[in-house]
């Protein structure tokens, strides 16, 4: 078969749905990067990882449990989910754990979503907002961040004046950072229609600032609406590479039809056993947190001294304007040995998003970076 013969075929093989998706906008794993650039990474601030690692305990567990791996894993994640809802003040009927929380998010669109359902998010946003709902014929709105980088309100609600399936959104915003407020969630949840399903995404919400933070779960129940929090462990327990995420939902029945949609054997024994010792040890949580709060102030500063506008975060990252085509700034820091994700979404493709890594990552980071001009503010338009 000639590359023309299959490229014919996969057009009548492939949904468009799909076939039109654009790629998912990944971190460059440490492996690759050496393979391409001959060199180690001095800072790799590309996707959101604890530079800690995960709790001395999880890693204890990992060991104890891979003496278990010729068995399959319990499909229900029971004890896990036991640990959750008593963490979190909620039913263990009311919690479900994904691959991830990306996992879950597919899950919640292949349950719910039919094509030409309006989904709303936000923009910029977590692509697999946007192209979860995409891949199954759903029409995404996408509602743009205004210069000052709060949630913006009023055109949520304009956009909830019509029937939508899905609002989805994350708190801490990825890849910018905000955070909304209570008083904004209920304003919001007060516009929403009744039947539409609210989903908060808050990989994130450990890194908020204690004067800040607030519990969304109560607030979320205030509302009409069905609704779904989504948490996760890669972050700020740092155990990306083994995938466990969670779902809070306010409907019993949601999380029993999630999870016919998922994979059911999604969380290995490895990841089952991990999630759990990390989330009984608070220790480890308040000094990864700690760390990643005093260096996003620090170094925010630092790139405003070298003209570099950034968005104010309380996530473990920062989302700063560079000035230019923000691919070619990243492919110039990744020639120093440093990783950071340009942002491939329209407008915003003169921004990027750097991690909080170490002291010294976050300096090597710093130091790679050149100095520019205040750059020119984009407009909105579609990806």
């Amino acid at each position: 078969m000639t590359d023309e013969d299959a490229t014919a075929s996969d057009s009548r093989l492939i949904r468009p749905e799909i076939a039109n998706l654009p790629d998912y906008n990944a971190g460059l794993a440490l492996e690759q990067f050496r393979a391409i650039y001959g060199l180690d990474a001095r800072a790799k601030l590309d996707s959101n990882e604890n530079p800690l690692g995960p709790s001395p305990d999880a890693i204890a567990e990992i060991r104890k449990a891979a003496a278990t791996v010729s068995r399959y894993p319990d499909a229900a994640s029971i004890a896990l989910r036991a640990a959750i809802a008593a963490t979190t003040g909620v039913s263990a009927e009311q919690v479900i754990i994904g691959n991830g929380s990306e996992d879950l998010i597919g899950a919640v669109f292949r349950t719910v979503l039919r094509p030409g359902d309006r989904v709303v998010t936000l923009c910029p946003s977590f692509g697999l907002h946007e192209f979860g709902a995409l891949a199954l014929g759903a029409a995404v709105e996408k509602v743009r961040f205004g210069a000052d980088w709060r949630f913006p309100l009023a055109a949520l609600k304009a956009a909830l004046a019509r029937p939508a399936r899905v609002l989805i959104f994350s708190s801490p915003s990825n890849p910018a950072g905000p955070v909304i407020a209570t008083n904004e969630l209920r304003d919001l949840l007060a516009a929403a229609p009744s039947d539409t399903l609210v989903i908060l995404d808050e990989a994130y919400l450990e890194y908020v600032a204690p004067e800040v933070r607030f519990d969304a779960l109560p607030v979320l129940a205030e509302g009409e609406q069905p609704w779904i929090a989504l948490r996760t462990f890669s972050k700020a327990y740092g155990l990306a590479g083994l995938r466990v995420g969670y779902g809070i939902s306010s409907d019993r029945g949601l999380i029993r039809s999630l999870m016919k949609s998922r994979n059911p054997f999604g969380v290995n024994a490895l990841a089952g056993a991990a999630a759990l010792a990390a989330l009984a040890d608070v220790a480890h949580l308040a000094k990864a947190t700690s760390l990643a709060r005093a260096e996003r102030a620090r170094i925010a500063e630092a790139l405003e001294a070298k003209g570099y506008p950034v968005a104010p975060s309380q996530a473990n990252f920062l989302f700063f304007e560079t000035g230019g085509a923000a691919g070619d700034l990243a492919e110039g820091l990744r020639r120093k040995g440093v990783l950071i994700k340009a942002w491939q979404e329209e407008p915003f493709r003169n921004w990027a998003r750097v991690t909080m890594g170490t002291a010294a990552e976050n300096d090597a980071f710093i130091a790679a970076l050149p100095e520019i001009g205040r750059p020119q503010a984009a407009s909105c338009g579609p990806r």
